[in-house]
């Protein structure tokens, strides 16, 4: 029995992956490390340690896609490979965190609370898998539902809140402000989830920025500057501040929608024939009672 002619027009090479672009899926790589060190410390009872991992991962995730930019190697492999990463980083470790923050803070409904942390890693696997059909055409200006890294670092800041205020419960201090906290956080989580999957539009901050291969000198100075700022501000600081900057982005969006979703509907009953109710079809009159 004769072998085909591999040069033959018949057979058909089989495509194989030769080169990527190293720097982006570098940053992409390094994104996933920190996501399953963050795994490993939340399992070793380090979650603060987790929180600020799960931040350098965001970190690393804005750069990959900023360097891949700027120097002209965006990929589809970079994009499933940044989706993948993306799974672990932001969506299996910040639900494991969550889950050992309420179960530390002595929630009662343990069932309860782990099917909402689940919930949240499933929510953010099928917005990334969205996100991957649909980033050429409805999301290419802008995100359609909460971007998992945002509802990540919403979490994370959180439970660094909690942690840095002492907002515990089964703690001297604070205990009323900590049990309202313990209450409301499987909400939190489950909006996040829900936001997520949601078809709220979220702007994209980095491009916003418009960074250039070549920027002005004014702008390189001021970049310096915030990064300066930002390190030499104190943790508890550092802490407020980005709470506030991930809920401010979270809720700006979200209460954006909800007014234009207002304004469509008054205007769609104003633009209504009187005497047409929601229950008549359009130019057909009410039937007599």
């Amino acid at each position: 029995m004769s072998l085909p002619d591999p040069h033959s027009p018949a057979v058909k090479p089989r495509p194989r992956l030769r080169r990527v672009y190293i720097l982006p899926n570098l940053f992409t790589a390094l994104n996933l490390f920190l996501g399953v060190m963050a795994i490993y410390s939340i399992g070793g009872g380090e979650i603060e340690k987790a929180c600020w991992l799960i931040v350098g991962a965001a970190v690393l995730d804005g750069l990959d896609g900023l360097v891949a930019r700027l120097t002209h190697t965006q990929s589809d492999f970079g994009l499933q490979f940044d989706s993948l990463s993306d799974v672990v980083s932001f969506g299996v470790a910040p639900s494991l965190a969550a889950f050992y923050m309420m179960d530390d803070m002595g929630s009662e409904h343990h069932r309860l609370v782990m099917g909402v942390c689940g919930l949240f890693a499933v929510c953010g696997a099928l917005r990334l898998a969205r996100y991957n059909v649909q980033v050429k055409t409805s999301e290419r200006k802008g995100f359609l539902g909460l971007p998992i890294p945002g509802a990540a670092l919403g979490i994370v800041f959180l439970i660094l809140m909690i942690l840095e205020h002492q907002l515990n419960p089964n703690g001297r201090k604070r205990v009323v402000l900590g049990t309202f906290v313990s209450s409301i956080m499987p909400f939190v989580v489950l909006g996040m989830a829900l936001l997520m999957v949601s078809e709220v539009p979220y702007p994209k901050v980095t491009q916003r920025i418009r960074l250039q291969r070549r920027i002005s000198f004014d702008s390189l100075v001021s970049l310096i500057l915030l990064a300066v700022l930002l390190v030499a501000l104190k943790s508890d600081l550092r802490v407020d501040v980005g709470f506030l900057l991930l809920f401010g982005y979270i809720f700006i969006g979200l209460g954006a929608y909800i007014y234009k979703m207002g304004r469509r509907i008054s205007k769609h009953a104003a633009a209504r024939p009187p005497g047409e109710t929601s229950d008549t079809a359009p130019g057909v009159p009410p039937s007599p009672p």
